[in-house]
């Protein structure tokens, strides 16, 4: 099984992201998916799970990484934010 470092981004053939695959290997997902609900409490869960992570990886970067890292983050969830609005205008 690839480890996290292992795991390509996206598709280098189609450029997809291959990140919603991921999701549901996630140990986090498949957790607070189980009984198909989502809470506020998960949200909030989660929500701390991110950032301790953006910490950590934040920790490691220098400060070119840093800026590619963010601009990278701020565009994917400007992928995420239009994907969700599409979804609710159909």
């Amino acid at each position: 099984m690839p480890t996290p470092a292992d795991k390509p981004w996206y598709d280098s053939k189609t450029g997809f992201l291959l990140l919603d695959e991921y999701v549901a290997e996630m140990p986090s997902f498949q957790k607070i998916m189980e009984d198909g609900v989502v809470t506020d409490e998960e949200l909030a869960q989660q929500a701390r799970l991110v950032t301790a992570s953006l910490q950590k990886l934040e920790a490691t970067l220098s400060p070119a990484a840093k800026a590619v890292a963010t601009e990278t983050l701020c565009e994917l969830a400007v992928l995420h934010a239009l994907q969700q609005y599409r979804k609710q205008a159909r």
